[in-house]
């Protein structure tokens, strides 16, 4: 009776262990870029702020590390670079956060909670007045990957004190290692 007890114990062991490793299968250091559109909304009630409602385009780079250590719930930790528009105002600078979803087969869908150490270039007809600072970032997105590369589709708000209102739209590429 002690060997059949030894026994099933040597099993769950095992098949837990098995779950443990393969849940942390998908764990790792990941690099990726993404194009999209930026939408940004100005007002004359802002630091040297003009009527503006206007879409460009957009663009990021980012590397992470993502953590699959509980089944069904993913995070991952970022940095990246982006950025967002060229017309009337630019954009740009590094950003870093977190991301935290849940699995849902293939898909997993995940919010961002971060910041955005910015540059803001508004143009206007009188010049060209900069300003810079760190702006929350969050978002929300969907995630698919299969054989290691990845597809990534996410809208996040950068709350820029200088602006009314800026978005991202944008779908990314990424390769996990």
């Amino acid at each position: 009776m002690n060997r059949i007890k030894l026994l099933a114990f040597a099993t769950l062991a095992f098949a837990e262990s098995f779950a443990a490793m393969t849940a942390l299968a998908d764990s790792g250091i990941y690099v990726g870029g993404g194009v999209g559109r930026t939408k940004v909304e100005d007002s004359s009630g802002n630091p040297a702020g003009v009527l503006l409602d206007q879409t460009a385009a957009g663009l990021k780079l980012f590397a992470g590390y993502r953590l699959d250590a509980i089944p069904l719930v993913k995070f991952s930790a970022e940095v990246g670079y982006r950025e967002l528009g060229r017309a009337d105002y630019r954009i740009h600078g590094p950003d870093y956060g977190v991301l935290a979803g849940v699995q849902l087969g293939p898909v997993n869908l995940f919010g961002r909670v971060g910041a955005m150490n910015y540059e803001l270039d508004k143009i206007t007809g009188g010049g060209n007045n900069s300003f810079d600072g760190r702006a929350p970032v969050y978002g929300v997105g969907a995630w698919f990957t299969i054989l290691r590369i990845g597809i990534r589709a996410e809208v996040e708000r950068i709350d820029i004190k200088e602006l009314d209102k800026a978005y991202m739209y944008s779908v990314s590429a990424l390769y996990q290692f």
